[in-house]
C-alpha cells in the first residue's frame, strides 16, 4: 500500500519537516469532550444500569493533524478494498441501506460490539497497516497518527475505516460461516447484523465465537433475535417498507412546536426530516 516515505509524504499533503513536527508535538492537536448518549427512538439521555447518565468520551482532531487524517482518509477510502458487508465508513452506504440489505429475511440477529473504538489498541492497528501492506517504518508512523493513548480515538476521520480494516480478518470469517448457512451479514460501524428467511437461532453460539476470538465483547442489552417488525441499524424493517421508529416522528412534533419559541431548533428539525426522507426514498 504505502511502502516509502516520499510516497507517505504525497499522501498525506505535508513534507518531511511537517510531518516530523506533527509527530513530535501530536498531543497538541487534540481536544477531548464528554458527549451525552441519546436514545436513538425517545430524543432522552440514555442511562446505564445504575442509573447514571451514559456518557461518551470523545477525542477530536483539530489542524494540520486532522488535516493529515482526512488526506490518509481520502487515501485509504480508494485504494483499500473493504469487504461488501461494510456498511459504515464508506461512500455509497449507510445506516438505511444496511437495513435494506435484510429486507425480506423473517429471522433477524442485531448485536453490538462494546466500545469498539476504546478496544482496539495501538498494536493491532500497526499489526493491520503491515497486513494491509506498509512496511514496518510507514506502519508506525501511520499508527502514531490514528492512534491515542494507545487506541484508536473516537472523533477522528479515520477511526471507522481503521476499525473496518482491523476486524476485517474475524469480519470475513463471519461473512464465511454465513454464506455456509445462506445467512446475510452486515457491518455498520460497531453494530452486526446477520438474517435468514429460515431460523438459524442454534447458529448464533457459533458467530459469537468469532467475535470472542477477536478480543471484542458484545453488549447484551443490544442483542436481539427478532422475527416482527425487527429495528436494525435505527430503521424498523418490514418486508414492504423501511421505517423510521415512532420516536423520530415524536421527537419532530416536539420540536415543531417549540420552533416559534427557540430559531436554533431548526436546523435540528431538518436534519430529522432529512433523515426520515432518506428511509421514505430508500422504499
Amino acid at each position: 500500500m504505502i511502502t516509502n516515505e516520499k510516497h507517505l509524504l504525497y499522501i498525506l499533503g505535508v513534507n518531511k519537516e511537517q510531518l516530523d513536527y506533527l509527530l513530535a508535538h501530536i498531543e497538541d492537536y487534540y481536544y477531548s469532550f464528554v458527549k451525552v448518549k441519546i436514545n436513538k427512538f425517545t430524543g432522552k439521555p440514555k442511562k446505564n444500569s445504575d442509573g447514571e447518565i451514559a456518557i461518551r468520551q470523545i477525542n477530536s482532531s483539530k489542524g494540520k493533524l486532522k488535516e493529515v487524517q482526512a488526506h490518509l482518509y481520502d487515501f485509504l477510502i480508494k485504494q483499500v478494498e473493504f469487504p461488501q458487508y461494510v456498511y459504515g465508513g464508506v461512500k455509497g452506504k449507510n445506516n438505511v441501506r444496511n437495513a435494506r440489505f435484510h429486507q425480506g429475511n423473517k429471522y433477524i440477529f442485531t448485536t453490538d460490539l462494546k466500545s469498539f473504538f476504546p478496544t482496539i489498541s495501538h498494536k493491532q492497528v500497526f499489526q493491520m497497516f503491515l497486513r494491509e501492506g506498509c512496511t514496518p517504518a510507514i506502519a508506525r508512523i501511520l499508527t502514531k497518527l490514528t492512534t491515542r493513548n494507545y487506541q484508536v480515538p473516537q472523533g477522528i476521520p479515520t477511526s471507522t475505516l481503521i476499525a473496518n480494516l482491523v476486524f476485517k480478518p474475524y469480519g470475513l470469517e463471519i461473512n464465511e460461516l454465513a454464506k455456509k448457512y445462506h445467512i446475510k451479514f452486515s457491518m455498520f460501524v460497531d453494530d452486526i447484523t446477520l438474517s435468514s428467511k429460515v431460523d438459524f437461532k442454534d447458529l448464533i453460539p457459533q458467530f459469537l465465537s468469532i467475535i470472542k476470538k477477536s478480543g471484542f465483547k458484545i453488549s447484551h442489552q443490544k442483542t436481539h433475535y427478532q422475527t416482527k417488525n425487527p429495528v436494525i441499524t435505527g430503521v424498523v424493517c418490514q418486508n414492504n417498507r423501511l421505517l423510521a421508529p415512532l420516536g423520530y416522528k415524536k421527537k419532530v412534533a416536539i420540536l415543531s412546536k417549540q420552533l416559534s419559541m427557540h430559531e436554533s431548533i431548526k436546523n435540528k428539525l431538518q436534519g430529522i426530516n432529512a433523515y426520515l426522507l432518506t428511509i421514505e426514498k430508500s422504499n
